[in-house]
């Protein structure tokens, strides 16, 4: 794995000290008083919040000298060790989700397809910047684990931090409209030090309240506060959006994340695997690297599908096994479709020539043949959208568009449903 220039955070330091406290004091004391302390700050020292102060009292008499040797000897030095009750929640219009415990930046793998977004996250993190970022990616590359990372270290700092879907910050904010108290929501948001946002795609048709929330966030991010955003889709690739961002955000960060490339999957599968208690040899990981393509998902869950089948069975983690449970590593990884291939599936179903789907022709009956093929070529090629509607000689707002069209058509035309149902079987049994 790539390990370029890293900070430590506190809660990584903690987390690798409780292996040591829980051997010292044994799994009984470590689950009833250690296991629910939090790790909230560390700046010359740990700071860990107990749940109440009976077990903040009885830590801090049988096991603190504990505590800081174990925290001494992951971080080098001595830590001075202070046990906190957690302090009152602020009052939020909007309901928040605690990052997951274990995405932090220790355990995010960096690699060429996101450093760029890892240390974007990183200098908003140690507060190098105030300017905004904008992370960006299809699902499953990493695009949440570096939220919640953002998220334990400000939270370490003791600073108030809300990570939460973004379609929920705007059920608050379409609320708050309706009831004409959106000044209010706004001055009650600003009970927190940071925001961060995950899947704005999912705003984008929603026109009548991005005005207000991006105006919102902008007013946010000005006044010194930490924004950070998170889509699948690049905002060039949200035309709605993309306007209000690039004006709202000028000093900002926007960072892609590409899913891993080959050397970054195979350093993720050795690593994924060993958290799951798996040893794979050198062979069959990097045949499983070559053959779960895609995201960070899909190579956590097969290996989760072997770890499963090996328990059940009561047998090892080995070829035999592998290829029962992933045949598909059996064949040769499909290489991705190409555009020029879909245009001629679907030219032929519809009978046109090829060349008229992309060409800058506006006649009636092109419209519909060539907005199939940009539907299909948008969800088979794995390819951004602004390169596909390079293809048809349109800009993005004229292929998602298309897309949207063919969409809603599908839900209402049995024909064309039946009609792109078999163009795509046909496309992808071919890769087969």
């Amino acid at each position: 794995m790539t390990r370029t220039a890293r900070m430590v955070d506190p809660g990584t330091i903690w987390v690798q000290a409780c292996e040591t406290v829980r051997v010292r004091v044994g799994e009984r004391n470590f689950a009833a008083w250690i296991a629910p302390l939090r790790c909230t700050w560390a700046e010359g020292e740990i700071a860990l919040e107990a749940p109440d102060r009976l077990t903040r009292d009885l830590v801090g008499r049988h096991f603190a000298g504990v505590i800081a040797e174990a925290v001494a000897a992951v971080a080098g030095r001595p830590c001075p060790i202070r046990l906190d009750l957690p302090a009152p929640p602020p009052l939020l219009p909007i309901r928040t989700t605690p990052p997951l415990p274990d995405h932090t930046f220790e355990t995010f793998m960096v690699g060429q397809s996101n450093t760029r977004a890892f240390g974007a996250a990183q200098a908003l993190a140690r507060q190098d910047t105030t300017a905004p970022v904008f992370l960006h990616g299809p699902a499953g590359v990493g695009k949440t684990h570096l939220l919640h990372a953002i998220a334990h270290v400000l939270e370490a700092r003791r600073l108030a931090v809300a990570c939460l879907p973004a379609a929920r910050l705007i059920e608050g904010l379409v609320d708050a409209i309706r009831e004409d108290r959106e000044g209010r929501f706004w001055r009650e948001l600003r009970a927190l030090d940071a925001l961060l946002l995950d899947d704005l795609h999912s705003l984008a048709g929603q026109e009548q309240v991005q005005a207000q929330l991006i105006d919102g966030l902008v007013a946010w991010a000005e006044d010194g506060r930490a924004l950070a955003l998170a889509s699948d889709r690049a905002p060039a690739a949200i035309p709605e959006l993309a306007a209000r961002v690039r004006e709202g955000f000028r000093n900002g960060t926007i960072a892609g994340i590409a899913p891993p490339e080959p050397r970054l999957r195979l350093e993720l599968v050795h690593y994924k695997a060993r958290s799951l208690g798996l040893v794979l040899d050198a062979g069959l990981a990097t045949r499983l690297a070559a053959a779960v393509s895609g995201n960070v998902r899909r190579l956590e869950g097969a290996l989760r599908s072997l770890l499963a089948h090996a328990q059940l069975r009561g047998r090892a983690v080995d070829a035999a096994l592998v290829l029962e449970v992933l045949p598909a590593l059996a064949r040769t990884p499909a290489a991705p479709l190409a555009v020029e291939r879909i245009v001629e599936a679907t030219a032929r179903a519809f009978g046109v020539a090829p060349r008229s789907l992309r060409g800058l022709s506006r006649r009636q009956e092109l419209a519909l043949p060539r907005h199939v093929a940009m539907y299909l070529a948008r969800k088979l090629c794995r390819r951004p959208p602004v390169e596909i509607a390079r293809e048809f000689g349109r800009n993005p707002a004229t292929l998602l568009n298309g897309c949207r069209s063919v969409a809603t058509k599908l839900g209402v035309d049995r024909q064309l449903n039946a009609l792109v149902a078999e163009l795509e079987r046909r496309l992808v049994g071919d890769r087969v």
